[in-house]
């Protein structure tokens, strides 16, 4: 029999993690569901709102007993949380009380109060290696894996129409991403909001939210696209953009972080930078010789397609419990 497994998170989000993940088992083979802290469905979604209007602890007992009744009704063989330390406590103690295992995925900085959600689950999976050093320093259980994010092939695939000169980032301003674009002179196009921080710059900046369902193909029709890393959100770890532009083929200018060497070969399968010269001067290169972009590119959807897909992770997970299919 297929597992059953309830991925619990937030739908709906800009990066959709939680979809993401879903999928990602149903392509493993198992049978997944969402039980969603925001709501699954509108009318749910508004009972939220209107509930967490009353307070925390008002919300926490409504999420409480919805969970209660969903675990009962399908009996689950795993429960997996997506950003697990942004859910309240609370959840854990429910699903105990079912005696199913909980395994939870961890994608941003943390501090010491998480250290209440990791004693209570079987498994964390930090898709940052320097989570680990934070988890030692806050006293949390020696119950941690590496599990990097990775790419949903549902959505990111390579396309048919050729690609463009541009070279696109799709991503939220933060201090050092501001700074480094306001060097580079090579223009690129740029995708957010309050991008209009930037100033007068040779950058096309589109100050607004580029829709989810419209970003795979940016990616199948750019000549390269930009990764910057989040400083408030990670400190080694890769994010979705080092792996969705490289499952449509695509080749990722990428920041050098720890965690890269990890999972994709610099030079062979990204092009790594370290400073604002060589960002520059690797935009420049792959301007003059876009074979050399659609190389890089293609060696990096070999390896997203042999190691990087949300199945991967999803068969990672089901494999450490016991629920290989």
């Amino acid at each position: 029999m297929k597992p059953r497994i309830l991925l619990i998170g937030k739908s709906g989000s800009i990066v959709q993690w939680l979809e993401d993940a879903r999928d990602g088992f149903e392509d493993a083979g198992a049978l997944s569901g969402i039980f969603s802290l925001n709501g699954n469905t509108a009318l749910a979604a508004m009972r939220i709102r209107l509930t967490r209007l009353r307070g925390p602890a008002v919300l926490e007992q409504h999420l409480v007993r919805q969970l209660d009744s969903a675990l009962a009704t399908g009996r689950p063989d795993l429960i997996v949380f997506v950003q697990a330390f942004w859910a309240p406590a609370a959840l854990f103690d429910v699903i105990k009380s079912h005696n199913i295992p909980a395994a939870g995925w961890v994608g941003d900085k943390f501090g010491p109060q998480a250290r209440d959600q990791a004693c209570r689950l079987d498994r964390v999976y930090y898709t940052d290696s320097g989570f680990f050093t934070e988890a030692a320093a806050f006293g949390f259980p020696e119950n941690g894996n590496y599990l990097p994010h990775a790419a949903n092939t549902r959505r990111y695939f390579p396309g048919a129409t050729p690609r463009s000169s541009r070279i696109a980032f799709v991503a939220v301003p933060t201090q050092h991403r501001l700074a480094l674009l306001r060097k580079l002179e090579t223009p690129i196009v740029v995708y957010g909001r309050r991008w209009n921080a930037l100033g007068r710059t040779p950058h096309e900046v589109h100050n607004h939210w580029l829709a989810r369902k419209r970003v795979p193909r940016l990616y199948q029709e750019s000549l390269a696209i930009l990764n910057v890393c989040n400083e408030l959100n990670v400190f080694e770890g890769l994010n979705q953009r080092s792996f969705e532009p490289a499952a449509c083929g695509t080749v990722v200018i990428h920041d050098d972080l720890a965690d890269l060497g990890r999972c994709f070969e610099p030079g062979k399968e990204v092009l790594v930078f370290r400073d604002g010269q060589e960002l520059q001067d690797i935009c420049e290169r792959v301007r003059r010789d876009p074979a050399l972009a659609h190389r890089v590119g293609a060696a990096a959807l070999a390896r997203v397609r042999a190691e990087h897909t949300c199945a991967h992770r999803a068969r990672t997970i089901l494999r450490d419990f016991g629920l290989d299919i």
